[in-house]
């Protein structure tokens, strides 16, 4: 009776899994089916082979192929059986078989299915799917044999107890029986209750185990029954998908509805892979989802999700914050693009530990199914914008306003736009057939040899571009800027070429204009200094390469300005025009004369000789013959006031400054001015000569352009300080001082004033050290102020010209009092002679202004220069300097003693004070004494110190000090 039980129980068992099997297989082949059928339509056998080859770790799975209606293998988990034609009966039976789902074999050992692969109702092929029974009957043939030696074994005891326990066994085996009838009518929760230790309870407990794992592997196998409906649900949602967020929301609910998900979404980074955004939810109103940011870089929000695209893997979870959703257990599966992991598919059970490995199987392969759509989507969002991209070349050919052409490999002409007709006046019927239309016309500028030029580049390089004289139809030349590009196919092999050419004749034209307004001179048509500087750059290169000599002449027109200012600027106008067409007629073709502005020429003499004797010998013939053509009478006319044009004979001449050259060892740019410099040595010989530059000179300049860097740098770096030299009167009582600038310079040691001022004024630095003078001469005025014992001095200030005529110096002074508060009578400005002859009325305005505000001033150098005295009287001047030249050979020159005397006399004349400064000796002293003078500076009373130093001199003989 218990053989039997077990026996039915097995049957029963054996026969539900045969059908859940054949279920199964056929669940397979169908989402195969719908898989392939585009592949199969395609005969893209490499899609196919790529769909199985997903399906090969399909739990016992040990075939599954695809033919085609005449028996051909398109595709096949395993790949040597791709090309090969059936030759067994059953397959050539299915062949001839109506298209629905045919069960071919199911037996103990094998399930083999077939579905038909049907599109637009036409069935075009089978798909064939085998399982493998040995390992579902094994585990049987275990369980039977697990179960016959128990029943042998409970047999034996029975046997030998059978008359002790008859009563109680009967009864209990009773109850095993009926739950063996309840299970095989399909009960499964049914247990035997367990209350001895005895062999029944063994059989009772072995008889619960069984029933366990039979509702185990039912269960297991609901699932995959149910995850396989799924996925062949989404396949078949993906064959029909149009929309991506469509499809991806439409799978979604597919898995909840198939397989009772509590909720699945999908999530996918942005483009930043920064975050990861849910795209799709079976449930968009979820908790769960609705706070959910998910970074797959940063740890405390790497859920699921973040580690699936972390850890480049699929990956199983718990999540905390699920818990509220009453979810048991979560799994992601990754989804990609183009190979690389872009998201998850995240589906959420209710079960505990619901994901078996062979769920996560075929989940895994679900998502790459969905992964497959997209890149699908993507591939096919690739076409829709190559057709627009094609569409959008396709109006632009029509529609550019650029001729294009196009020819196949052999150059001849398949396609043209309606430029090319417009420009050429080739219609397209008229082109189209021919060869390269650019072979047609032959110019003398362009030969046969220039076209095959053209074309090898193309077909070496890839492109050509370039300038090019072409003929319209009607005859007339034309320049047009062409663009040809060789087309290739994958393989490098040329498919085409094709042409793109505007019209640049007017171009060229204007160009052309631009060019002689930009590198000529438009009074004389010369080169201007642009064109002479690219010139001469590249002179200098070539003396380089062939070590010849060249020479640089710089020519300036004498009294040119006399002419201009006397006759106008239209005679003036007609002589540099004279001037330029006799300077071309003495030099060579290639040679260079340029106007660089004014009466301004400069004369590039290239490649003269080999060595420098030579070449200067040559160069001196060159400017002497250019000397005496210039110097021949120039016939001008000029338009009198009645409209009459009257000839006036004028005589010029020119001085010429030479400058020799060889190599690139000074630039173009040094070149000019040591050429520049010559001009002004020749100027100064006498005009009308020619002299070569000195070196010497140069030295002089760099040394200069060197010290005014070192000016600059010494403003920024405070190297300059004030020295004062105190002023007595007759009585050697002090009445103030003279501030003097000095200049200490690191390298240098202390550099004279003499050397550091004029240029400071004639680089226009002189301004700002003036005002730093001035405004450190304010301040310890106002330091002095406070202390009796020098509040009564007055400090002395030197201003230069260009100072003192700023337009904003009296400004300046006024915010300088106002700053420092000082008492304005007492500071004094020193001024030369040479600002006053400058301008006279301007100079007396300012002076006049400052006076108003109670500063005095003294004339320094008195007598050294220009001394009107028309304009002495006028000029509000509190006292005259004598100047130190005169005071140094005061007993030995009787010529110094007379000016003296007289500037002495003058000053007592107009009522103005005289100061002698430079006084060294006391005969000196008592000299200007006894001819009337009152105030005295010099080493005899101190000679110039720091602040410090004079302070503290000055406080420890206060009584030299007069108030």
């Amino acid at each position: 009776m218990m053989l039997g039980l077990v026996g039915l129980l097995l049957k029963q068992q054996q026969n539900f899994l045969d059908d859940a099997s054949i279920r199964r297989a056929n669940a397979l082949a169908n989402g195969l089916s719908y898989s392939s059928s585009s592949w199969v339509l395609a005969n893209d056998v490499v899609g196919l082979g790529e769909i199985l080859q997903g399906y090969t770790d399909t739990p016992n799975l040990d075939r599954a192929f695809v033919l085609n209606n005449q028996g051909e293998v398109l595709a096949s988990t395993h790949p040597q059986e791709v090309g090969l034609f059936v030759s067994d009966n059953l397959s050539l039976a299915l062949l001839t078989k109506s298209p629905v789902p045919q069960v071919l074999i199911a037996n103990s050992n094998i399930i083999d299915v077939a579905a038909p692969i049907i599109v637009d109702k036409r069935k075009i092929g089978w798909i064939r799917v085998e399982l493998n029974q040995q390992t579902t009957h094994a585990a049987l043939h275990l369980v039977l044999l697990n179960s016959l030696g128990f029943i042998a074994i409970t047999a034996l005891i029975v046997l030998i107890i059978s008359t002790l326990l008859a009563k109680g066994m009967t009864r209990r085996l009773r109850q095993l029986i009926s739950i063996a009838q309840q299970c095989a009518s399909g009960n499964r929760s049914v247990r035997a209750n367990v209350q001895h230790c005895d062999e029944i309870d063994d059989l009772a407990q072995n008889i619960n185990f069984m029933l366990d794992t039979l509702t185990h592997s039912e269960q297991q196998l609901d699932r995959l029954n149910h995850v396989y409906a799924a996925w062949t649900d989404s396949v078949a949602a993906i064959v029909r998908a149009t929309d991506e967020s469509t499809l991806l929301n439409r799978i979604c609910e597919i898995l909840v509805e198939k397989i009772d998900f509590r909720v699945v979404f999908m999530s996918i980074t942005d483009n930043d892979n920064e975050w990861v955004h849910v795209v799709a939810s079976s449930d968009w109103q979820s908790p769960y989802l609705k706070g959910l940011q998910i970074s797959p870089a940063c740890p405390k929000t790497q859920k699921a999700t973040g580690v699936i695209i972390r850890k480049q893997g699929a990956d199983t979870l718990l999540i905390e914050a699920a818990h509220a959703e009453s979810i048991g257990s979560l799994a992601d599966f990754p989804l990609t693009r183009s190979g690389k992991i872009i998201g998850s598919i995240s589906v959420c059970s209710k079960e505990i530990n619901y994901f078996s490995p062979d769920i996560i199987m075929l989940l895994n392969g679900l998502a790459a199914d969905v992964s497959f759509a997209l890149d699908n989507f993507d591939h096919e969002q690739q076409r829709q914008q190559a057709e627009t991209e094609l569409t959008l070349a396709a109006s632009v050919f029509e529609h550019s306003q650029e001729g294009i052409f196009i020819t196949d490999a052999d150059k001849i002409i398949v396609r043209v736009n309606n430029a090319f007709s417009l420009l050429t006046g080739y219609q397209a019927e008229e082109i189209i057939g021919c060869p390269h239309y650019h072979q047609l016309p032959v110019f003398e500028q362009q030969d046969l040899y220039f076209y095959q030029s053209v074309w090898d580049q193309v077909d070496t390089q890839g492109y050509w571009q370039g300038e090019i004289i072409n003929s319209r139809k009607n005859g007339s030349n034309y320049i047009e800027w062409l663009t040809i590009t060789r087309v290739i196919d994958k393989n490098a092999q040329t498919t085409h070429y094709v042409g793109i050419f505007v019209d640049i004749t007017d171009h060229k034209l204007s160009e052309e204009r631009i060019h002689k307004l930009a590198f000529y001179d438009v009074l004389t048509q010369l080169p201007n200094r642009r064109l002479l500087i690219e010139r001469l750059r590249s002179a200098l290169v070539d003396s380089q390469r062939s070590h010849n000599y060249g020479v640089l002449m710089f020519m300036d027109l004498d009294r040119f300005k006399i002419l201009n200012d006397t006759h106008g600027h239209d005679l003036g106008d007609q002589l540099l025009i004279e001037v330029s067409q006799r300077i071309t007629h003495c030099i060579r073709e290639q040679d260079t004369v340029a106007r660089l502005g004014g009466d301004e020429f400069v004369i590039l003499l290239e490649e003269l000789a080999g060595n420098s004797e030579t070449a200067t010998l040559l160069a001196q013939r060159i400017g002497n013959k250019i000397l005496h053509a210039l110097s021949q009478p120039y016939m001008l006319h000029h338009v009198n006031l009645h409209g009459h044009l009257l000839p006036i004979e004028h005589h010029a001449s020119a001085s010429i400054g030479l400058k020799l050259f060889q190599g690139t060892h000074i630039s173009s740019d040094d070149l000019l001015k040591q050429a520049d410099m010559a001009m002004y040595q020749a100027k100064e010989a006498g005009r009308n000569t020619l002299r070569i530059f000195d070196p010497e000179m140069q030295f002089k300049l760099n040394q200069r352009a060197l010290l005014e860097a070192d000016i600059r740098a010494a403003m920024q770096d405070n190297q300059f300080h004030l020295n004062y030299q105190v002023q007595v009167n007759a009585a050697s009582e002090a009445i103030g001082a003279e501030v003097l600038l000095r200049w200490k310079h690191p390298l240098r040691g202390f550099v004279s004033p003499a050397e550091f001022i004029p240029l400071a004024e004639e680089s226009g630095l002189i301004s700002a050290l003036g005002l730093w003078v001035l405004r450190e001469s304010c301040k310890t005025l106002a330091a002095w102020a406070k202390r009796p014992a020098t509040q009564h001095l007055i400090l002395a200030v030197n201003v230069s010209a260009k100072q003192f005529i700023s337009d904003n110096f009296v400004e300046q002074v006024k915010a300088i009092l106002n700053e420092t508060h000082i008492n304005p009578k007492l500071l004094k400005l020193e001024i030369t002679e040479s600002i006053i002859v400058a301008n006279v009325e301007q100079i007396i305005n300012i002076m006049n202004t400052l006076r108003e505000l109670g500063i005095s001033f003294s004339m320094d150098d008195f007598g050294t220069g220009y001394s009107s005295l028309s304009y002495l009287q006028r000029l509000p001047l509190s006292q005259l300097k004598i100047d130190q030249s005169f005071v140094r050979n005061l007993t030995d020159n009787n010529n110094d003693t007379a000016i003296i005397r007289t500037i002495l006399a003058l000053g007592k004349s107009l009522a103005i004070n005289v100061i002698a400064e430079g006084v060294e000796t006391q005969q000196q002293h008592d000299y200007l004494l006894s001819s009337g003078c009152e105030f005295f500076q010099g080493y005899l009373f101190g000679k110039p110190e720091l602040l410090p130093f004079f302070e503290q001199r000055f406080m420890t003989h206060p009584i030299n000090s007069a108030n």
